[in-house]
């Protein structure tokens, strides 16, 4: 039951929630770790007894179903060797559509979501654009950025991963954030103003990875506060992310985070790299400004 992680800052959202998302994708630091906690939310949701009218569940029925893997109202799907394919998909939602025998919801649990291959991943996507009533879905992956974003965008999101910025200084918070808010407000300026908003800070290639790296948490930081999980309180670090990227909108925060670890990881990867260059494709890449 939830009550087993009574210090856990979800299990307080979870049990104030008033109705539930349709699908959920959980970013852990370890899957295998944090898996009994995510069951622990999935009997909530299928279990009428947990936590309505200020009542818990007794240890029912359903819940040793659950717990022994054998309740019909809750299908996991796990890798097949490297990845989930297609056909895993098409097969949960083939057993989704048939309704139990009793009245509860349904839930279906992907663990390593990010292990979906193109194919298996559209499936999926399909099947979460069309959400029926009474199932709900659990995604679970240790890395986000290997999501589909438009698989990211439909989940609801849930970080249990150790994403704090009190190691951050207010003056490089500040700094980055303004480097953010220019590509979004200003497309067409953003890249005669990298050099004086970035590159006059950041002109090695290792300092640029630190930047970047710093950059990603805040941005991820920013999201999980649009979907109100809340991992860092009294914080003033915090306080200034919040109320500094409150009018980027959402999406636009995912694909930012998105764009900004692929071409970290580019960045990394590539020896010689002609950091003028990269910056110049980085921000019109960001930015969406077409170059004519």
């Amino acid at each position: 039951m939830l009550d087993d992680y009574k210090d856990n800052q979800f299990v307080n959202y979870a049990k104030n929630l008033k109705k539930y998302f349709h699908a959920y994708l959980f970013e852990v630091d370890n899957l295998e770790e944090n898996y009994p906690l995510i069951l622990a939310f999935a009997k909530m949701i299928i279990c009428k007894n947990h936590y309505s009218n200020n009542k818990q569940c007794l240890d029912c029925n359903i819940c040793h179903l659950i717990d022994e893997n054998s309740c019909e109202n809750l299908k996991v799907v796990e890798p097949d060797g490297i990845s989930i394919k297609k056909e895993a998909i098409q097969s949960l939602q083939k057993e989704m559509s048939l309704k139990s025998t009793n009245d509860l919801n349904l839930v279906y649990i992907i663990k390593y979501a990010d292990k979906l291959n193109v194919s298996s991943a559209n499936s999926l996507l399909k099947f979460i654009e069309e959400p029926e009533n009474g199932i709900y879905g659990i995604l679970i992956t240790e890395d986000r950025n290997q999501i589909l974003s438009t698989i990211l965008s439909r989940c609801n999101l849930i970080s249990l991963k150790n994403l704090g910025p009190e190691n951050f200084s207010e003056e490089e918070i500040e700094k980055l954030i303004n480097f953010l808010l220019i590509i979004n407000k200003n497309k067409e300026e953003a890249l005669p103003l990298v050099k004086t908003s970035f590159l006059d800070y950041y002109e090695k290639k290792d300092d640029i990875i630190k930047a970047f790296n710093t950059l990603e948490k805040i941005i991820d930081l920013k999201i999980q506060d649009k979907y109100q999980i809340k991992k860092i309180t009294d914080s003033k670090i915090y306080d200034i992310i919040k109320a500094s990227l409150n009018e980027i909108d959402v999406l636009d925060l995912i694909k930012y985070l998105d764009k900004l670890v692929k071409f970290k990881n580019k960045l990394i990867m590539i020896p010689n790299i002609n950091i003028n260059l990269f910056m110049d494709n980085f921000i019109i890449e960001m930015s969406g400004f077409e170059v004519k």
